[in-house]
């Protein structure tokens, strides 16, 4: 439902990031788990921690979803922390648990229909990911990949993977050269 009224191109998705991406997140955030736990971001036992970010009725979101699962496999063992944010504001705890089972999420499950971790991140589309540094330093913001180039028109396969990019470079200590990407797919509702 939201998704559908929140639709954007690529070009004012990046825009939208690229007003809202924060140059320092704040080195403490507070979730949500789905299951009603409190949580502090980033997580310090980590190398990195990943937020995705979307809306259950998001066609694009769930598009990503195998991605989402293929990068908590391939990083979960070198230390990231990946999790999913639900962003939808008329989704139950139950709803989105039954979205997660369905597409096979089974990374870090985190709830937050009033965005106020969406806000603090910089996050202002989905699906978008933020990582931050076990410090809470933000250290890369937007797409997955490049598989999408306008809404609705998708590659067979990405040409450039942005967040498997900037993750590698976390763990091997560099720089990472792509700090922030546009993305494509829904807005996060504002209300």
């Amino acid at each position: 439902m939201a998704a559908t009224v929140g639709i954007l191109w690529s070009v004012m998705g990046g825009a939208h990031a690229a007003e809202n991406a924060p140059h320092l997140a704040p080195a403490t955030m507070r979730a949500t788990g789905l299951d009603g736990k409190a949580r502090l971001l980033p997580l310090r036992a980590s190398r990195a921690t990943v937020l995705v970010f979307l809306l259950s009725d998001c066609p694009v979101c769930n598009r990503y979803a195998p991605e989402i699962q293929r990068l908590e496999a391939d990083y979960r063992r070198q230390g990231v922390d990946i999790d999913v944010v639900y962003e939808d504001s008329d989704l139950t705890r139950t709803q989105a648990l039954r979205h997660a089972k369905a597409y096979g999420l089974t990374c870090g499950l985190l709830y937050d229909p009033a965005h106020m971790l969406a806000r603090q991140a910089g996050a202002g589309s989905v699906p978008e990911a933020v990582v931050l540094s076990s410090d809470g330093a933000a250290l890369y913001h937007g797409r997955i990949d490049d598989r999408f180039q306008h809404f609705g028109m998708a590659n067979p396969a990405p040409a450039h993977r942005d967040l498997r990019s900037a993750l590698d470079s976390v763990l091997t200590g560099a720089p990472v050269a792509v700090t922030q990407t546009p993305v494509v797919g829904c807005v996060i509702p504002k209300d």
